[in-house]
C-alpha cells in the first residue's frame, strides 16, 4: 500500500527535476538561475536521501548512512547567494564560494569517519559512543547554519526592498514576494528540523515547500521562464556612487560636481525639468515607471536623479511618483465625466497597478480613504471600490 507521505515523495522529487529542466531550458540564463538550478539539483540528492531513510531502507545499506549530512549545510548557502544575485547586491563572485567550506569540510570528515562509526547488532545499527559527541555538535552545527542564513536572508531582504523603493513606482509585482516564500519555507522547514525527528515529516514539509516555491516560481516573471521585465533595474552599488564617479552624457559646462554633491543651482534645474516632464507627459501613467526610465528621458546617470529627488522633495521615487499619481486621482475626482466610473478605475488611469497599492498610497498621503476623501468634497460614484 502506497502511504501518503511517498505519494508527496514522488511528487517532490518529480517537481524538482522539473524545475531544474525548466531552469536550464532558459536562453539567458542569470548568474542567480545558475545557482537556483544547482540548489534544485542537491535539494533532489536530499530529498532522495530523506526518502531513503523515511522508507526504511537505510538499514538495508547502512554503507551510505549519514552521507546526507553535508547536503544541510548547502541550502542556507544556497538561498543566500540566489537572493543576493538575484537582487544584484553583490560585489564579487567566485569569493562567495567561501560558503560551501563547511559542506565541504563536513564531507571530508565523513570519508575518515563513516567506516568506524556503526557497529551493527542482529536488530539495528548503532552509532559507537565515541563518535555520538560528534554527531550531536553536527546537529547543533546545522540547525545554527540554518538559522543563521535566514537572518542573513531576511536581511538581504531588506537591502533589496529599499533598493527598489528607490527605483520602482509600483512594487507589487517584483521580486519582493517571491524573495519573502523563499525565506518563509526555509524557516519552516528549520523549525521541523529543530522540533521533529520524523523523516516522513521532515520529507513532507520539504516536498511541500517544493510546490510551493514551484507554484509561485511559475508565476513570478522571469524565474522560470524566458520573460524578463521590461524596465532595468540598477544594482544598488551603481546608486551608491558618488558623483564624480558618475560617467554620464550631460556636457561638464552644464553639469559640475562637488565632492558627493551637484551644484545647488543645477540640482534645482534638474529637479524643474523633472517636474514638468511629470506634468506635461505624466509620466506616472504608466505603472511600471522606474528611475532608469525617467533618467533616460531627462538624459541623466540613476544616481543624479535619484539624489536630486530625494534632496529636493524629500521622498524616495517610489514616494514621489506615487504623490504625483494621487494628485493626478484628485483631479479627476473633480471632472463631471469621472463620475460615471469607479475609483478603482480612475485610479488605474493614474497608473495604479493594483487597489492595495492605490489605497495604501492615498492613505499615506492625505490620511484619509479614497472613498472618504470623495464623500468629503461631496463627490458620488455609482461605486466607490
Amino acid at each position: 500500500m502506497i502511504l501518503a507521505w511517498q505519494i508527496i515523495y514522488i511528487g517532490g522529487l518529480s517537481i524538482a527535476l522539473f524545475l531544474c529542466i525548466m531552469i536550464v531550458s532558459k536562453r539567458k540564463k542569470t548568474m542567480a538561475d545558475r545557482i537556483l538550478c544547482a540548489w534544485f539539483l542537491f535539494a533532489c540528492i536530499h530529498l532522495a536521501f530523506i526518502g531513503w531513510y523515511a522508507s526504511g531502507l537505510a538499514l538495508k545499506n547502512p554503507q551510505f548512512i549519514l552521507w546526507q549530512l553535508p547536503f544541510p549545510f548547502l541550502h542556507g548557502p544556497f538561498l543566500y547567494l540566489y537572493i543576493l544575485f538575484l537582487s544584484a547586491q553583490q560585489r564579487y563572485r567566485w569569493r562567495y564560494l567561501i560558503h560551501f567550506i563547511p559542506a565541504v569540510v563536513v564531507l571530508m570528515i565523513l570519508t575518515f569517519v563513516l567506516p568506524d562509526v556503526f557497529v551493527r547488532t542482529q536488530s539495528e545499527i548503532k552509532i559507537l559512543p565515541q563518535f555520538e559527541a560528534f554527531f550531536q555538535i553536527l546537529v547543533v552545527a546545522i540547525i545554527l547554519s540554518g538559522l543563521t542564513y535566514v537572518v542573513l536572508s531576511l536581511r538581504l531582504l531588506h537591502a533589496h526592498r529599499r533598493n527598489i523603493i528607490g527605483q520602482l513606482s509600483n512594487t507589487d509585482r517584483i521580486t519582493l514576494n517571491w524573495i519573502r516564500y523563499l525565506i518563509l519555507g526555509m524557516s519552516a522547514i528549520w523549525v521541523v528540523v529543530i522540533f521533529s525527528d520524523s523523516p516522513q515529516t521532515l520529507y513532507t514539509v520539504v516536498a511541500l515547500f517544493i510546490f510551493f516555491i514551484g507554484y509561485f516560481g511559475i508565476r513570478q516573471v522571469g524565474v522560470f521562464s524566458n520573460l524578463s521585465a521590461a524596465h532595468e533595474i540598477y544594482a544598488p552599488s551603481l546608486l551608491k556612487q558618488s558623483w564624480q564617479d558618475v560617467d554620464q552624457a550631460i556636457p561638464a559646462e552644464k553639469l559640475k560636481y562637488e565632492k558627493t554633491r551637484l551644484n545647488e543651482s543645477v540640482a534645482s534645474l534638474i529637479h524643474g525639468k523633472l517636474n514638468v516632464l511629470m506634468k506635461e507627459q505624466k509620466c506616472y501613467q504608466d505603472p511600471e515607471l522606474t528611475l532608469g526610465d525617467l533618467a533616460k528621458r531627462l538624459e541623466l546617470h540613476p544616481v543624479i536623479l535619484s539624489q536630486v529627488i530625494n534632496s529636493k522633495e524629500g521622498k524616495s521615487f517610489y514616494d514621489y511618483v506615487n504623490s504625483h499619481r494621487v494628485e493626478a486621482f484628485k483631479e479627476l475626482l473633480l471632472d463631471p465625466k469621472s463620475q460615471q466610473f469607479t475609483l478603482l478605475s480612475l485610479a488605474f488611469d493614474c497608473g495604479f497597478n493594483s487597489k492595495t497599492s492605490f489605497n495604501r498610497n492615498f492613505k499615506k498621503i492625505t490620511h484619509m480613504s479614497p472613498s472618504a476623501y470623495a464623500k468629503s468634497r461631496q463627490i458620488t460614484f455609482k461605486s466607490l471600490d
